[in-house]
């Protein structure tokens, strides 16, 4: 019995303790707990951890940029005149291994680097032919005793080239034993070289050019980005917590040129003018009659001073604005046509002895402007009359003056508002920038005198670019419809057509279709037995006008102290005559010279050469050989 009680009372002590130890636990763990809990309320809120410890343990994370392949340019065809393409550039690590091997005491493979080194140049030179094996070999052992990590070996290459080279004795071993580096990039490739370079332009840094310019928000395309980070093995993918742009390539723009329009024109000038040391420029434009449709512009220079080479160097079609000379008579003749002052082209005016009474031009040496083709007129004709036809086919300038101011003099405007209704007195939209604003000596305006209105008839003091030359003329070639000149035919995406430009007039109606058809009969007879005969002869019929100006020096005198002088000579026109379906200008520029340069000579001859060979390309005018039809039979006169 006591045993039991024993056992009983040990049992409750025992719980007591137990109870006791628990209790004890409990307040410890509690304080630990909230000892924990302030711990963390306090790291989140007041530590912060030191981010080179970060670093250590987040992988790195960096932006990539996507760059957008830029459009291409098209011609009318299809075929690229500009497009993006990768290049790839050369270069050499001349450091690898190289102190490992120090390093290590190996210096029978040190040894053995450089011989293969020598060996790689041997290659080097075979394949690009611009330097010897030494000079290569050289260039590279140089580069390694002087440290040189990044020696250029070639750049812009393809890349067959780039694999090819990676076969060759040292590159062969990779990158961190041979040291070959190759960086990709996109390159602008032209693949007509200079043909239409100034019309195609180029984007390079601040400097901005041609269609490049006017359409780069459509062949830039845009940029796609994405965060990426590095691995174990130090390659870089795609963080996907980060969000991600994809790229998007450029549009390619589709150009009204023709290639081969522009090919001609661009050997038919360089004939004319390559080998006269005194042309300063040429230019030349083809446009579409019906549409505006600018076929071929071509800008060939040398510069300011003479040089051998002729370069696409500036936009001269849009910029040289100036005095052109006898093809305004053209404006002065539509007007007087359309006016009804001028009701037949074999009515006749005094000759006058070429003086216009009580008028003088600038600059002119006797009391009277003399026109030496109106002398020889009556010398040769016995006549003291002369019709509007003849002056016009010999571009007498005092017969357009004495017209102007006998059916002007009193009031000048209305030959000025016909000048502006011709789009010749301000500037318009183009697909190129650029383009100059016509300077206008009109009534009411510094440098108006008694006499102005003379000059203005026969093409000074009214000063325009070329593109408003020819577009004026394409007016009359369209019977009096003037176009607008453009360039883009239209936006396209991986084939397809996302933004078309239509043609568009700029004046509907410039005159009647009979004052056109009038004044393209004179400017037929111009060719015919004028001053533009180079051309009678001539695949297909052309009508047209030869002037020659001469240009304004800075001091704002028409020659220097020594009595040389600038001119320009032009010729303008359309074919075929009869059904005009392109008109032509061709303007040559001279450097300071005694010699003169004509319309009637080197562009009327560079125009009968393209009009010549445009007739063998178009079928319409050219004869077809059909599979059915007889061959001719060639005689044998060997005998």
């Amino acid at each position: 019995m006591s045993k039991e009680k024993r056992e009983i009372s040990d049992t409750i002590e025992n719980r007591d303790r137990i109870h006791v130890v628990m209790f004890f636990l409990s307040y410890v763990f509690l304080a630990l707990g909230i000892g924990i809990l302030v711990c963390i309320v306090k790291i989140q809120t007041t530590y912060h951890v030191d981010d080179k410890v970060i670093g250590l343990f987040r992988p790195s994370v960096e932006l990539h940029i996507d760059p957008p392949v830029r459009g291409r340019i098209l011609a009318t065809d299809g075929r690229p005149l500009a497009l993006s393409a990768p290049l790839y550039d050369i270069y050499m690590d001349c450091t690898v291994k190289k102190q490992y091997y120090k390093d290590t005491g190996k210096d029978s493979l040190e040894r053995a680097w450089r011989s293969k080194a020598r060996e790689l140049g041997v290659y080097l030179s075979n394949q690009f032919r611009d330097k010897t094996a030494d000079q290569y070999a050289n260039a590279i052992l140089k580069g390694r005793d002087n440290n040189n990590r990044y020696l250029i070996i070639r750049k812009n290459v393809d890349l067959e080239t780039v694999k090819l080279v990676k076969t060759f004795p040292l590159f062969r071993e990779g990158t961190y034993t041979g040291g070959i580096i190759v960086e990709k990039h996109e390159e602008r490739i032209y693949p007509y070289d200079s043909l239409a370079r100034r019309t195609i332009g180029y984007v390079k840094d601040l400097s901005r050019k041609g269609l490049e310019d006017s359409f780069d928000s459509e062949l830039h395309g845009h940029e796609g980005y994405e965060w990426r980070r590095v691995t174990d093995n130090n390659r870089w993918v795609r963080d996907l917590d980060s969000t991600a742009v994809a790229v998007q390539d450029g549009n390619d723009i589709r150009t009204t040129i023709n290639v081969d329009f522009q090919d001609i024109a661009d050997r038919a000038l360089r004939a004319q003018i390559n080998e006269n040391p005194d042309v300063r420029a040429g230019i030349c434009v083809i446009m579409e009659t019906k549409t505006g449709a600018i076929r071929a512009m071509v800008n060939l220079s040398r510069g300011e001073t003479p040089q051998t080479v002729l370069w696409e160097r500036e936009n001269l079609v849009l910029t040289e604005r100036g005095e052109q000379g006898s093809v305004m008579k053209t404006a002065t003749l539509l007007s007087l046509v359309e006016d009804g002052y001028v009701k037949r082209l074999d009515q006749t005016l005094p000759t006058n002895n070429g003086w216009v009474p009580n008028w003088r031009h600038p600059g002119s040496a006797s009391e009277y402007p003399h026109d030496d083709h109106i002398s020889d007129y009556q010398r040769q004709t016995g006549r003291r009359d002369i019709t509007v036809m003849h002056g016009f086919e010999i571009s007498s300038n005092y017969v357009f003056a004495q017209l102007a101011e006998t059916y002007y003099g009193k009031k000048p405007q209305e030959l000025f508002d016909h000048l502006y209704s011709y789009r010749l007195g301000e500037a318009f939209d183009f697909d190129i920038e650029g383009l100059r604003t016509p300077s206008v000596t009109r009534p009411g305006t510094p440098g108006w005198s008694n006499n102005t209105l003379g000059t203005v008839a026969y093409g000074y003091g009214l000063s325009v670019t070329p593109l408003h030359v020819v577009t004026f003329y394409n007016g009359i070639a369209n019977h009096g419809r003037m176009m607008k000149p453009y360039l883009v035919e239209s936006v396209e995406k991986d084939g397809k057509v996302i933004k078309k430009y239509v043609p568009s007039a700029l004046n509907e109606s410039i005159c009647s279709p009979a004052t056109a058809d009038t004044v393209t009969r004179a400017l037929r007879a111009v060719v015919n037995t004028g001053t533009a005969t180079r051309l009678k002869g001539a695949k297909l019929p052309v009508a047209g006008k030869t002037g020659t100006a001469r240009v304004v020096l800075p001091s704002g005198q028409y020659q220097d102290a020594s009595g040389r002088k600038k001119n320009q000579g032009t010729f303008v026109g359309f074919f075929p005559a009869d059904k005009p379906k392109y008109t032509i200008l061709i303007t040559v520029y001279s450097y300071l010279s005694n010699k003169s340069f004509y319309g009637g000579t080197m562009p009327a001859l560079a125009v009968r050469d393209i009009v010549d060979r445009l007739y063998a390309l178009d079928s319409e005018w050219s004869p077809v050989l059909h599979p059915t039809d007889a061959v001719p039979v060639m005689e044998n006169k060997e005998k």
